[in-house]
């Protein structure tokens, strides 16, 4: 699974225009997750995001606006671990939280969450050194649940094959979808690490 966060404060092209493209680019979800914005701005971008999302056959999941969410008829959520620990979302297919831990993990398993996204593969702070210092705590929540978990953070296609060797579930991306006119180039580059990983299975 490869899923495309956004950011429209570092979007290469204008905002919009990036959704679209990230869209026809098929990743397996966009998560919209402009959370700073007003309910009523983020709804407007949403309803943009999940209509380009539908016309190319592409999950959206829309991030904190559970009354927007809910409103517009989208299925997958992602919320805070922390207010999934004080509120579980009714009313949706797919509930996503972003953990940091074993402990995490197994707790937003228990409290309903469907999909966990696994932050700080990569030490953020060491970009020249791309060290992975989040790989084995990764490796070691795999075990803790029966629900499927994605690695995120610092995540390129470079690394593609390192994360997806520790048996993820996939990737979550952000910079590498939002600084880039070619996302389609991203996602061909997962799929055939996707495909170089089940042969060595």
């Amino acid at each position: 699974m490869i899923i495309a966060a956004t950011d429209r404060k570092t979007s290469m092209l204008p905002f919009k225009d990036q959704i679209t493209l990230i869209a026809k680019a098929k990743p397996d979800m966009i998560i919209l997750t402009e959370r700073d914005l007003p309910p009523a701005e983020y709804k407007e971008l949403a309803l943009f995001c999940k209509a380009e999302c539908e016309k190319n056959g592409v999950e959206f999941c829309a991030d904190k606006f559970v009354d927007v969410a809910r409103e517009i008829g989208a299925k997958t959520i992602h919320i805070r671990f922390q207010d999934l620990q004080g509120s579980v979302p009714k009313g949706f297919d797919r509930i996503l939280t972003t953990i940091r831990s074993d402990k995490e993990a197994v707790e937003a398993e228990k409290l309903g969450a469907t999909l966990l996204i696994f932050r700080d593969v990569l030490d953020l702070k060491c970009k020249s050194c791309r060290k992975a210092r989040g790989l084995s705590t990764l490796r070691f929540l795999l075990g803790s649940v029966d629900i499927p978990v994605v690695g995120a953070g610092g995540i390129f296609p470079d690394v593609f094959l390192e994360v997806l060797s520790s048996d993820t579930a996939g990737i979550c991306m952000r910079e590498g979808f939002m600084r880039t006119k070619d996302p389609a180039a991203a996602v061909e580059a997962y799929r055939e690490a996707y495909k170089r990983i089940k042969k060595m299975r």
